[in-house]
C-alpha cells in the first residue's frame, strides 16, 4: 500500500508541475533580484558580493512564491482521498488492506510530497545561485546593518552572518515543514468534499485572506506567511512561526482522521 501511494504521489504529473511552478516563482524572484542597471561600467564599480548566492534566495522567497506556496504544497497528493472516492478506487483498495493502513499511508505520503514539492525548488534554486553568483555577504554598510540584525531575518537570523549556508538550509527545512503542513490541510479537506478544485484552492485562498486581513488589523507578524518567510517582516519569532504551523497541522490532522472515519460508513 505504501509503495503504491509513493508511486502515485512522486511519479505523477501533479508533483512535477508543483516543482516546476515553484522553480518558476523563484526564477521570477531571481530576475527581480538581479534587475537594475546593466551598464558594464556601473557593474564593474559594484563591490564584490554585492549580488550574492544568499541574498538571492532571501529576496526570491519574499516574492511570488511566498503567496502561492500553499497551492504548490497541495498539488501533488492532497486531493487523492477525494479522487479515490470519486472513482470508486477506495472500495478496491479496501479489498486488499485495512482502512487504517490506507488512511495512514495517505497521510504519510501527503506529508512527504507536500514538503518536498515546496522544499525541492528551494534547494535547487540555492544550488543554482551558488553556481552563478558569488558566495559571500553584501559589503554595503546599510545592507549589512539591516541583514546582520537577527530580528530582521527571523528566529534563526543570527546564522546569516556566522553561517550563511546553514541559514539558507534552515529556510529550506522550514519550507519542507510548511509544505507538509499545508498538504495535510488539503488532505483534511478531501475528507469533507469530493470536489478536487475546492481541495486545491481553499488553502491558497484562506492563506491569502488571513494574510491580508491580519495586515489590515495591524498584526502582520501573525500572518501565515511568517511560517514560510520568517524574514518578510522584522521581529518575527518562533512563537509566530510555530503557532501558525502547529495550529494548522493539529486542526488538519484531527479533521482528517475524524472525518475520514465518518466517510467509511458511507462507502
Amino acid at each position: 500500500m505504501l509503495r503504491e501511494e509513493i508511486n502515485r504521489a512522486f511519479l505523477s504529473r501533479s508533483f512535477f508541475f508543483a516543482v516546476v511552478l515553484g522553480l518558476l516563482a523563484l526564477a521570477y524572484g531571481y530576475v527581480d533580484y538581479m534587475s537594475g542597471p546593466s551598464d558594464p561600467e556601473y557593474l564593474a564599480r559594484l563591490p564584490p558580493f554585492y549580488n550574492n548566492a544568499y541574498d538571492a534566495v532571501i529576496w526570491a522567497q519574499k516574492g511570488l512564491i511566498g503567496l502561492i506556496v500553499p497551492l504548490i504544497a497541495v498539488l501533488p497528493f492532497a486531493d487523492s482521498f477525494a479522487h479515490d472516492r470519486g472513482l470508486g478506487y477506495l472500495r478496491l483498495v479496501l479489498s486488499r488492506t485495512t482502512y487504517r493502513c490506507y488512511l495512514s499511508a495517505k497521510y504519510a505520503i501527503s506529508f512527504l510530497s507536500g514538503g518536498l514539492a515546496v522544499s525541492l525548488p528551494m534547494l535547487l534554486y540555492f544550488a543554482f545561485t551558488n553556481l552563478v553568483l558569488p558566495r559571500g555577504l553584501n559589503p554595503d554598510p546599510f545592507e549589512q546593518r539591516v541583514l546582520s540584525m537577527p530580528e530582521a531575518l527571523g528566529p534563526f537570523g543570527a546564522l546569516y552572518k556566522s553561517a550563511p549556508d546553514l541559514y539558507i538550509l534552515s529556510l529550506i527545512a522550514l519550507s519542507f515543514l510548511f509544505g507538509a503542513t499545508y498538504a495535510i490541510f488539503g488532505l483534511s479537506l478531501s475528507a469533507l468534499t469530493d470536489n478536487r478544485y475546492i481541495v486545491l484552492a481553499t488553502p491558497f485562498v484562506l492563506y491569502n485572506i488571513v494574510h491580508y486581513g491580519l495586515a489590515i488589523l495591524g498584526i502582520p507578524a501573525w500572518s501565515p506567511v511568517s511560517a514560510f518567510v520568517p524574514h518578510w517582516l522584522n521581529h518575527i519569532t518562533w512563537l509566530n512561526v510555530l503557532t501558525n504551523l502547529g495550529g494548522v497541522f493539529l486542526i488538519s490532522t484531527v479533521l482528517y482522521f475524524v472525518m475520514a472515519h465518518k466517510v467509511k460508513s458511507r462507502i
